[in-house]
């Protein structure tokens, strides 16, 4: 068995032991993959002659590849590739390792769309309910041009509360 199919069995085994999400372990096996094409026979068996060649590795990567991928797409596969080679010399050589591995959780980030900025101005915000839970008081005033103003007033309300919420509709007029 060399080192490529000892990645492999990390990757499944990261996965199972729910380190990978199996986003990231897809991810990590297509990397895996695409670097075994390039790979000579020795360099399949060395994970430090791997680290030593990485530069010249890259290059026939991007030599063999550069029809079919993109560079930044290829350094990102690069980056998966050395992910997963440093992630098995920490936590895969030793199987009592793998239980002390602290998996970071992903932070997502929202995406600001044309979409989603049409959904907003879709959902008019005087159309939204509150909470059940929140206990507000609900005024509806309408104006003198035929407009109208819906307000939503904790239950409770501090005068320096109070005293804000005057200032801004003070501000507000012409």
């Amino acid at each position: 068995m060399n080192e490529l199919d000892k990645l492999s069995e990390f990757i499944n085994l990261a996965q199972k032991n729910r380190k990978y999400p199996p986003n990231t372990a897809h991810g990590r096996r297509a990397a895996l993959k695409l670097f075994a094409t390039v790979l000579h026979p020795d360099e399949r068996e060395s994970l430090d002659l791997i680290e030593e060649r990485m530069k010249e590795i890259y290059l026939s990567l991007i030599s063999k590849h550069r029809e079919n991928f993109s560079i930044k797409s290829l350094n990102t596969y690069k980056g998966r590739f050395l992910k997963v080679i440093h992630d098995y010399k920490k936590y895969g050589a030793n199987p009592a390792a793998i239980a002390s591995w602290e998996a970071k959780t992903r932070k997502y980030k929202n995406k600001d769309t044309s979409k989603d900025r049409e959904l907003e101005k879709d959902n008019d915000s005087s159309n939204l309910s509150s909470s059940i839970h929140r206990h507000v008081h609900k005024i509806q005033i309408s104006l003198e041009d035929g407009s109208s103003c819906a307000l939503e007033i904790p239950s409770r309300l501090s005068k320096q509360d109070a005293s804000i919420l005057t200032k801004i509709i003070n501000s507000l007029i012409i």
